[in-house]
């Protein structure tokens, strides 16, 4: 088994021996909760939650224990849910980050120029009609009915396809406030690639305050600067202009005083769309030399990858489907979904060359099927982190026997025509026809 991922899965199995430590920040009852070697003690709990659970939870502990291949009988739902309460919603926050944090330790991330290449996008989702949620969460609603509901912004690494970041808000705040928030905390060696909705002079500046770049687009008609450079027939521009009122007021509230006369200096770029029509692109890379204009339209493309993240999580990992009505387990079941992505992701690192091989020799190139690999995943995470170490290398190959035997073609060019749906709030779950669910 390949070092990195050999270090990245010893991480992870460690973690929750770490948490015993510090059982004032992590458990309800600290002193008293996890402290006998019970049925589903910490390990159990945790691992099962990340395998997601979509059926009835009967079904589920049935299938975990026989997973385990330990002889031990399956404990009650109840004995479930009661465990789960143990648990604070912090300790999946903190293994999220952990998880992030022991992917860029172990393994070499790809870069674009030096720069790790995230985007920021935001997205919503239901939950549970129970009012305890609503307070905790948010609503969401109209004349007829208001729904818990929530929404999150999530920064992905467009290279390496991990998700890197994670902030939840009510839909009362709009997604670029939160973005102008988090901006001090970006790392001063990723590029940002945001789409048209934060299209502004503050998310710039920012970027610029704190020392990182950023990628925008902007709509044509965005402000009379824009439409003076396309009328220009320019491929590129750097503008230096001054920052307007509502800007200041707004760099202000986040505490950042400035002069009146303060302005801000960008670069503008056209990009051609393979449809003809033009797109327009600000950064924060000034240096025409270092960063050539045409290399920004493929940086841009990248950015669909924060989409198809989304698909997976709100639709291969069914993200609105809960095994939970409380808050504390709605929490442990959403931070479960990013967990498995990220692990899942890891997993895929030592295929990366077998998949060029297998490439090479057929027309289209291939990847692994993230529907069919989160499926098989779900009863082979617990093989790997619960099992021996010593029986993980067997484990591993037959899981990417099967991973290798699914994959799917990845087509150049593919770009149908946005159809908005209406999106009824009634069904449980939407149909995607082009897939089955693995769980």
């Amino acid at each position: 088994m390949p070092s990195p991922l050999r270090a990245y899965m010893d991480a992870l199995r460690h973690f929750p021996f770490a948490v015993l430590q510090h059982p004032q920040h992590y458990f309800r009852r600290p002193g008293r909760d996890f402290t006998r070697r019970r049925s589903l003690f910490l390990e159990r709990v945790v691992w099962l939650n990340i395998t997601l659970l979509k059926t009835t939870l009967s079904v589920e502990l049935d299938q975990f224990f026989d997973w385990l291949g330990t002889g031990e009988f399956s404990v009650t739902k109840s004995a479930l849910v009661q465990a789960r309460q143990k648990l604070l919603p912090r300790f999946f926050c903190d293994f999220f980050q952990f998880s992030v944090a022991a992917f860029y330790q172990y393994f070499k991330a790809l870069r674009w120029k030096g720069f790790r290449l995230w985007a920021t996008d935001g997205s919503g989702f239901r939950l549970p009609g129970e009012h305890e949620l609503g307070e905790a969460f948010g609503w969401h609603g109209n004349q007829h009915n208001c729904v818990p509901s929530a929404r999150m912004l999530v920064c992905f690494d467009l290279l390496n396809n991990l998700v890197a970041a994670l902030q939840f808000h009510t839909r009362n705040t709009a997604e670029i406030v939160v973005a102008m928030r988090s901006i001090c905390q970006v790392p001063l060696d990723v590029l940002m690639v945001y789409d048209r909705g934060f299209a502004s002079h503050i998310v710039p500046f920012l970027h610029q305050h704190f020392g990182s770049n950023c990628v925008v687009r902007l709509p044509v008609g965005h402000s009379n600067t824009v439409k003076s450079f396309l009328k220009s027939g320019k491929n590129q521009q750097i503008v230096t202009e001054p920052l307007q009122i509502k800007a200041k007021r707004a760099l202000s509230e986040l505490g950042i005083c400035l002069p009146a006369d303060a302005t801000i200096t960008y670069r503008l770029i056209r990009i051609m769309l393979p449809t003809g029509e033009t797109e327009v692109l600000l950064t924060t890379l000034l240096d025409k030399k270092k960063y050539h204009w045409p290399h920004f339209g493929e940086v841009y493309r990248k950015r669909w990858g924060i989409e198809s993240c989304f698909f997976v999580i709100k639709s291969f990992f069914q993200l609105a489907n809960f095994s939970a009505y409380t808050v504390n387990n709605c929490w442990q079941d959403i931070y479960g979904h990013f967990i498995l992505y990220n692990l899942q992701t890891a997993l895929h690192q030592p295929l990366n060359k077998t998949v060029k091989q297998i490439s090479a020799d057929r027309q289209h190139d291939y990847k692994p099927n993230r529907n069919v690999s989160a499926g098989l995943l779900k009863r082979f995470v617990v093989k790997l982190c619960l099992r021996p170490i010593a029986e993980m290398k067997a484990w591993l190959s037959d899981y990417y026997r099967q991973i290798l035997q699914t994959m799917e073609p990845e087509r150049p060019g593919k770009n149908k025509e946005r159809r908005r749906r209406v999106m009824r709030g009634t069904e449980r779950h939407n149909h995607e026809k082009n897939y089955r669910r693995a769980f």
